[in-house]
């Protein structure tokens, strides 16, 4: 189940060193992870609301074409 549409949500973390971070979706409490390579734009901080898109992968669901929409 892809999202087509982009939803909202608040990024919990992201280690650029690393290159991932983890985002939660608004009003729930359902956090998907994301990757650099997810990144529609520049890499967001803590607390910065973004919109994405969710995809299905082999472990599970992620965040897909994250960018930045506002402050939480």
């Amino acid at each position: 189940m892809d999202s087509s549409l982009p939803v909202i949500g608040v990024v919990v973390f992201f280690l650029v060193d690393k290159g991932y971070g983890y985002l939660r979706l608004e009003g729930t409490r359902e956090e998907f992870h994301f990757r650099s390579q997810n990144l529609a734009g520049r890499p967001p901080r803590k607390g910065d609301r973004v919109r994405f898109r969710l995809r299905e992968g082999r472990q599970g669901y992620y965040a897909d074409e994250v960018e930045i929409a506002g402050f939480a």
